[in-house]
């Protein structure tokens, strides 16, 4: 079949897809991200870590986070850096927890290993129902650490557990996790700035 067969039909599709990302959107709440932003601000001022967790697609999102946060964020002439760490980084540590223990439990016993209260953890998940994703934030809760859910679709269980609660609101996988990377670049975006302008510098 020619790959050209029909390019009007694939631009359609294309703008579809488009429009259904732009509409998720303008369901994020900026005031509920500028709250992020203030938690990782504080996290960062009183030394506490920040762990971002989340599977699959979302496990590359929240590597992403964890990056920029540790690198883009805070001038290198900065000698102290952010403590950040995404648990979805090492193959080897998540395949002995679930090898050894149980897969729902690979964000958990990570949390258990790292957080302390007054932590920050954020955890993503488009449905809010993955069952590791949950015990890992529950985790959280029970030693003290504030929580940050990322979500779409209706937010599932993750939307009712967390401190804040940053929903893109689709049924669409795809368009959710598209959200969920814009939430980030404005986390880290709003971050950048807050240090930059406490520094003395010019934003940009």
């Amino acid at each position: 079949m020619s790959t050209d067969a029909d390019p009007s039909a694939l631009r359609r599709s294309l703008g579809d897809y488009l429009e259904r990302t732009v509409e998720a959107l303008r369901t994020i709440d900026l005031d509920l991200v500028a709250r992020v932003v203030q938690r990782i601000e504080a996290a960062y001022r009183e030394g506490r870590r920040v762990l971002v967790f989340g599977n699959g697609g979302s496990a590359t999102t929240a590597s992403h986070l964890a990056e920029d946060l540790a690198t883009y964020a805070i001038p290198f002439r900065v000698p102290r850096r952010l403590e950040v760490l995404s648990l979805s980084e090492s193959p080897s540590v998540i395949t002995a927890l679930a090898n050894d223990i149980a897969f729902d439990q690979v964000f958990a016993e990570q949390v258990q290993q790292w957080a302390r209260p007054g932590d920050l953890v954020i955890a993503m998940s488009g449905s809010g129902n993955s069952p590791n994703i949950l015990a890992g934030v529950e985790r959280a809760r029970r030693i003290g650490a504030a929580t940050v859910g990322l979500t779409g679709f209706d937010g599932g269980r993750l939307g009712k557990l967390v401190d804040i609660h940053l929903h893109v609101g689709i049924d669409a996988m795809q368009n959710a996790q598209d959200g969920h990377m814009v939430i980030v670049h404005l986390i880290i975006d709003g971050f950048r700035r807050r240090v930059r302008a406490q520094l003395g510098e010019a934003e940009g």
